[in-house]
């Protein structure tokens, strides 16, 4: 009996040791997460900051005799406008999804709400992209250098975007053509 007790003892010690461990890995993570939030809100509330403030300095300013936009009637403008308030909205959720993260403490939690905030941040940042754009687009020439130079440079943006991404599904787009070409071997023969 005095063995089986002993046992008992060890079982339960290591038992405990991993449930500790487990618990130091989900603090750990959970601390993770919030540092990677705090970075995130920086970002998000920069970019709430700054579409704000391109939403009340329009691109060509305003009429002195009724305070109307000047550029109003130009597709380019209202293109500036919504992509401006979809910016500023989407930068505003993320914000309010990483002051929300602050009162809770489940990981699963914090790992959604981080998600979400990181996507609404992107189309923010995407948005922020066309409307500096169109907002230049708008004010120069249509026909000048620079105004097509403008455009393909705010492009640059996405396509570091598809950079990315590309190095993600770069492994399976390799492999997806590599079934491929195998299988039309194989009709081949």
């Amino acid at each position: 009996m005095p063995g089986n007790s002993s046992m008992a003892r060890e079982k339960s010690m290591k038992k405990l040791k991993t449930e500790k461990e487990s618990k130091e890995y989900k603090e750990k993570y959970t601390s993770e997460l919030r540092k990677q939030g705090e970075t995130h809100l920086i970002v998000s509330a920069l970019l709430t900051t700054v579409t704000f403030a391109a939403g009340f300095t329009l691109p060509g300013g305003y009429k002195e005799d009724d305070g109307k936009a000047i550029l109003s009637k130009k597709a380019a403008f209202r293109a500036f406008v919504v992509t401006d308030t979809i910016a500023m909205v989407s930068s505003l959720c993320a914000v309010f999804l990483h002051f929300f993260m602050t009162m809770r403490k489940r990981e699963k939690f914090l790992e959604k709400h981080l998600l979400w905030a990181f996507i609404f941040t992107m189309v923010g940042m995407g948005a922020m992209a066309i409307a500096f754009a169109t907002g230049l687009y708008v004010v120069l020439p249509h026909s000048s250098d620079l105004s097509f130079l403008t455009c393909i440079l705010c492009s640059c943006f996405f396509l570091s975007f598809v950079v990315e991404n590309c190095q993600f599904w770069r492994g399976t787009i390799s492999d997806m053509v590599d079934k491929i070409t195998s299988s039309l071997k194989k009709k081949k023969e």
